[in-house]
């Protein structure tokens, strides 16, 4: 069986972040989710850089092997609009190509609802486009329920529907 593990994400991380995350976008570019791009388009080393300086930024390794990452922030008013400090919000969830398919996501997921429930937060939350159905499909999996939907600004803005779940008090 993989160890699996999280840790803080460090300045030293960058560039093995910004490759997890641009496979990622690769992964869901293939599946017709452009959500974080198009063909060519993903994250630079300075923009992680500053992500990782400005955020709470996660690496997931299995057996020591960066394999996926995520951010965790404590509001985001932009989706979910002005809340009581109720929830933590998970943006970019991300595995790496190759680590698809061994539990690496709900791992993180996992992870993240204890983060939140420490803090003393009732909720993890986070969103994805609403038309990625098998996306919506997995996170339902993993007892998110969609609370809502959000659409960006703009004619072709998406339409993202907007996620939650308890956040984990123990792990048996």
């Amino acid at each position: 069986m993989a160890s699996k593990s999280i840790r803080r994400a460090t300045a030293e991380d960058v560039a093995v972040l910004t490759q997890i995350r641009n496979e990622a976008c690769t992964w869901k570019i293939a599946h017709r989710d452009y959500a974080w791009g198009k063909e060519g388009d993903g994250v630079s080393e300075q923009w992680m850089r500053n992500t990782v300086a400005q955020k709470e930024v996660y690496v997931a390794e299995l057996d020591g092997t960066p394999a996926g990452m995520f951010a965790l922030d404590l509001d985001d008013e932009q989706r979910w609009g002005r809340q009581e400090p109720i929830a933590g919000y998970v943006h970019g969830l991300s595995v790496r190509a190759g680590f698809n398919g061994r539990g690496l996501g709900g791992f993180m997921l996992d992870c993240c609802a204890i983060r939140v429930s420490g803090l003393s937060r009732r909720y993890v939350r986070l969103d994805c486009p609403a038309h990625n159905a098998k996306l919506c499909a997995w996170y339902e999996s993993l007892g998110f329920i969609r609370t809502g939907l959000w659409q960006e600004p703009g004619p072709d803005g998406y339409v993202w529907s907007l996620y939650e779940r308890i956040a984990i008090q123990h792990l048996t």
